[in-house]
């Protein structure tokens, strides 16, 4: 019978039983006909399983498929070589560490394709974290509009083949934000699911976490962030090149708050990865300046995603942008 959706799991170091957990809350789904569901378990790099796959023979609902690579790439490859062997019209992604969070989360989305076909289907899910000060877990429910987390949704093997949208290797941290933003990007048709069915649960150990696996914040490594919004303006450019402009003003709006926030955790590396994205894009600078300009003051504004943060050198740091980008540009136009 023919797959609706393949569920892609990567694991590396999580124990046995946090993995049972995860594959134990597809088991548990009810209104579903499981022979259209596949689950592939990546073993990305880990140890091999004690009593291989008979480890979750209890799972008698789920069509499993077990891959294992004896080094680990990360997230990013893990995700890919389980997109390799599926064999179901959309890809869904879930962490070793997460489960569902009600026993009707993937009925919400067959329903949904029952009515007809969806180049990504996006549900609401709720993320348990933790108080720094206290220890206290508390929960943040998000939208079905995130356009940069795997969380709760179905991705069309149409929109990914149309586009080849893959995982990169070289993108150890924010690798969902570059896939998603892609698939959403190309995307004409996103239905949407009301109901909040994942669970992005709280582990101290997760890298998209505090990073404890690299032994630094994630949100500091700014250099990963440039190289794969360059990475991501690219493939933008080459299927709807109409759109680059508006991302790009969106980039440099960003990165001039987020270098505030976020201290890059190595400046040198940091300054090539955004020197690198501003020389090729160059051509755009001049058009989108007065764009720039607005975009910063937007991110500004009263509840706004920078709103806590202060914009007195914005007009400062885009001379320095100008300056980086166009005496760039000079100096090739003299070598030639």
């Amino acid at each position: 019978m023919q797959k609706i959706v393949s569920i892609i799991i990567p694991f590396h170091n999580e124990p046995i039983y946090t993995v049972f957990n995860v594959l134990a809350s597809i088991n548990n789904q009810v209104g579903i006909d499981f022979e259209k569901v596949e689950v592939i378990l990546v073993n990305d790099g880990g140890p091999e399983l004690p009593n291989g796959m008979a480890t979750f023979k209890l799972l008698k609902n789920l069509d499993m498929i077990y891959v294992r690579s004896s080094k680990g790439y990360g997230p990013g490859p893990a995700r890919q070589k389980g997109m390799d062997r599926a064999s179901g019209q959309y890809m869904m992604f879930m962490d070793a560490d997460d489960q569902f969070h009600i026993n009707g989360a993937l009925l919400d989305f067959f329903n949904i394709v029952k009515r007809g076909d969806h180049d990504v289907i996006s549900g609401k899910y709720i993320e348990q974290a933790k108080n720094s000060e206290t220890g206290d877990l508390f929960y943040i429910f998000h939208s079905n509009n995130e356009n940069y987390s795997i969380f709760s949704k179905w991705f069309n093997r149409d929109l990914i083949d149309r586009y080849h949208i893959r995982w990169v290797n070289d993108l150890p941290v924010f690798e969902d934000t570059y896939f998603v933003g892609l698939a959403f990007e190309f995307a004409t048709d996103i239905a949407k699911i009301d109901n909040a069915g994942y669970s992005w649960l709280y582990n101290s150990n997760s890298t998209g976490r505090s990073g404890a696996k690299l032994g630094i914040s994630f949100d500091n490594q700014l250099h990963v962030w440039s190289k794969g919004r360059r990475y991501f303006l690219e493939e933008v450019q080459k299927n709807k090149p109409e759109q680059v402009e508006g991302l790009y003003v969106a980039y440099i709006a960003d990165i001039y708050y987020r270098q505030k926030k976020f201290k890059p955790i190595d400046d040198e590396k940091f300054a090539e990865a955004h020197s690198q994205l501003l020389r090729e894009f160059r051509s755009y600078w001049l058009p989108a300046r007065a764009k720039i300009m607005q975009a910063i003051i937007n991110y500004n504004q009263k509840g706004a995603i920078y709103a806590d943060l202060s914009n007195d050198d914005a007009l400062e740091f885009l001379l320095r942008t100008e300056r980086a980008t166009l005496n760039d540009q000079l100096i090739e136009q003299e070598a030639k």
